[in-house]
C-alpha cells in the first residue's frame, strides 16, 4: 500500500522535498488591510518576521478547494493520504476536513488524524507516521495509534517578551508594563489548546518551571524537544543550559510555526516532551 502525508503550515516545514512521500497545504495569513497571504516556502523567515513586527497578523484555515484538489491528486498516485494538521483546540481547520473526509469518494482513503498537533509536535508525529508507513500500516492504524498516543499531551509555552500579547489584546498594556518592571514571566500550557498556567519572577524561573511540571507530569522522559521563535543567541543556550542541567537531553531544536508567532511573538520558547507514546512504537 503507498501512503502519502499531508501537511499544514503549523507545522513549520516548508520544503517538504527533504521528506519522502511529503506534501504541504499552507494555511493563510491576514493581513490588516484584509489581504490574505499563504503561509507557504514563498513566504520567507525574513519577510514574515518583517511583517509581524509591523502589524497584527492573523491566521485562518486553508482553502478547502485547494485542499480537496490536493488530495484528488494525490489519490491519483497513492492509495491513501496521512493528514496531520492544526490541533482542533486552535482552529476549526481539523474539523473542516474531517468532514470532507467523510464524502464517499474520500472515505477510507483520506484519513484527518486528531492529533492535538502544532509545530514542532506535528514534526515529531510525521517521524513516528513515516516509521509506521514503514512498518506495513495502513492509514486507519496510523490514525488510531496517533489519536491513541497524543490523546492526553501536555507541554509548555513561554514568552519571554510580552510585546505580541499586548498587540493581540490578550494582555493589557498596564499588566504588560507592570510585568516588565516586576520581571513577571506567564507560563502557558499546551494540550492542543493553548491555556494560562501560571506565573513566575524572572524568564529563567519560568523555564525551571516548565522543566520541574514536566518531570512531575512524564517522571520517566529523558528527552525535551525544544521550538522558538527569533531571539538572541544568549538567550537559546540559557535554555539549552537549563534543559541539561534539569537532567534533560535535547532532542529536536527547532523554529516555531508562524502559526504560533502571530500569537506570541519573538522571544518564545515551547518544550515538549519526546517519548510520552511508549519506546515500543519506534522500535
Amino acid at each position: 500500500m503507498k501512503i502519502a502525508i499531508l501537511i499544514d503550515s503549523s507545522c513549520g516545514i516548508k520544503n517538504t522535498k527533504d521528506y519522502k512521500d511529503l506534501y504541504l497545504i499552507p494555511l493563510m495569513i491576514t493581513k490588516e488591510d484584509g489581504q490574505q497571504i499563504a503561509d507557504d516556502e514563498n513566504l520567507s523567515t525574513d519577510e514574515f518576521y518583517k511583517l509581524n513586527d509591523s502589524q497584527l497578523l492573523k491566521t485562518s484555515q486553508s482553502i478547502p478547494g485547494d485542499v480537496m484538489t490536493k488530495w484528488d491528486e494525490l489519490l491519483k498516485d497513492y492509495d491513501q493520504v496521512v493528514c496531520l494538521l492544526l490541533s482542533k483546540g486552535l482552529s476549526g481547520q481539523f474539523n473542516t476536513f474531517r468532514m470532507f473526509s467523510q464524502e464517499d469518494k474520500y472515505k477510507d482513503k483520506i484519513h484527518v488524524i486528531d492529533n492535538n498537533g502544532v509545530s514542532i509536535v506535528i514534526k515529531r508525529q510525521l517521524e513516528l507516521v513515516q516509521k509506521l508507513i514503514q512498518q506495513g500500516k495502513n492509514g486507519q492504524e496510523i490514525r488510531d495509534i496517533i489519536e491513541t498516543h497524543y490523546n492526553d499531551i501536555h507541554g509548555y509555552i513561554i514568552p519571554k517578551s510580552l510585546v505580541q500579547l499586548v498587540r493581540g489584546g490578550r494582555i493589557s498594556k498596564a499588566a504588560a508594563g507592570l510585568a516588565k518592571i516586576l520581571k513577571i514571566t506567564p507560563i502557558l500550557k499546551y494540550n492542543g489548546e493553548i491555556d494560562k498556567q501560571g506565573k513566575t519572577r524572572t524568564f529563567k524561573k519560568a523555564v525551571e518551571e516548565a522543566l520541574k511540571l514536566l518531570k512531575a507530569m512524564y517522571p520517566e522522559n529523558k528527552k525535551i524537544d525544544i521550538s522558538h521563535s527569533r531571539t538572541d543567541e544568549e538567550t537559546i543556550n540559557l535554555v539549552k543550559k537549563l534543559v541539561t542541567d534539569a537532567g534533560y537531553e535535547i532532542g529536536l531544536l527547532d523554529d516555531l510555526a508562524n502559526t504560533i508567532i502571530c500569537h506570541t511573538g519573538r522571544e518564545t520558547f515551547a518544550f515538549m516532551p519526546f517519548q510520552i507514546w511508549g519506546e515500543e512504537l519506534w522500535k
